[in-house]
């Protein structure tokens, strides 16, 4: 497993499905114009902030989240203080300076989303996610999923997270990135109701694989593969 937090300014995880990066903005200033060829998320953490399309201006107040489909030109801007966010690019794509917004008629748009209930952006190909809790003292069941890698923001709470049988604690602010393929689990061992935001990239059919414990202590695959390649032996 990997860990970080959103206090680092910059790149906290990255493969070939993805990137994630904490940025900033001074009050009232502006990200300009970009796009992307990839589909992008965001979890807007501290500030206000305006998200411009061509024809639309969404007012956000973080923490909130959104979703903006691959294609669409759009700008972020500060409100009277400085703002903190968190991007994601799904595939991996820097994103692209214009001088203006894209005069041609594009699909999807902007879907801007809350983080204090089971909201989920839109599901896609390259992503899925949004957000996801668990109550005091309940353990998510042991997954992995198939050529995904997931990526967790943990907001509130206390989390003993498990891949493959490695253990560590996670707070409010740590960011865990968990490979494709990797087993894990989510505990949650605080006194509150834990609070997640993740992204899964891409989106695959299946979307979760499931385990059984042998008596040897190792897991064996339950769910069948349907994209033809060989599953790892059985493990710890």
């Amino acid at each position: 497993m990997h860990r970080s937090s959103i206090h680092d300014v910059g790149l906290l995880a990255s493969d070939e499905t993805f990137s994630l990066e904490s940025k900033t903005l001074d009050a009232h200033s502006s990200t300009g114009i970009v796009s992307s060829d990839s589909d992008i998320v965001l979890l807007f953490i501290e500030g206000d902030y305006q998200v411009k399309t061509g024809d639309r201006v969404h007012s956000v107040t973080g923490s909130a989240q959104a979703y903006i489909n691959a294609g669409v030109s759009f700008a972020i801007i500060a409100g009277e203080s400085s703002a903190s966010y968190l991007l994601a690019s799904c595939p991996a794509n820097e994103l692209k300076d214009s001088i203006e917004h894209d005069p041609k008629v594009v699909t999807g748009g902007i879907t801007i989303l809350r983080t204090d209930r089971y909201d989920r952006f839109p599901d896609s190909g390259l992503v899925r996610g949004g957000m996801f809790y668990l109550e005091e003292g309940k353990v998510a069941t042991y997954h992995s999923h198939d050529a995904a890698a997931e990526v967790f923001v943990f907001l509130k709470g206390v989390c003993d997270a498990k891949v493959d049988g490695h253990t560590e604690r996670f707070t409010a602010g740590e960011v865990l990135y968990v490979p494709a393929e990797k087993k894990h689990e989510l505990a949650n061992v605080g006194n509150d109701r834990l609070e997640v935001w993740l992204t899964v990239t891409p989106n695959v059919t299946p979307s979760h694989t499931f385990y059984e414990e042998q008596f040897d202590g190792k897991w064996k695959r339950t769910t069948t593969r349907l994209d033809g390649l060989e599953s790892r032996p059985p493990s710890a």
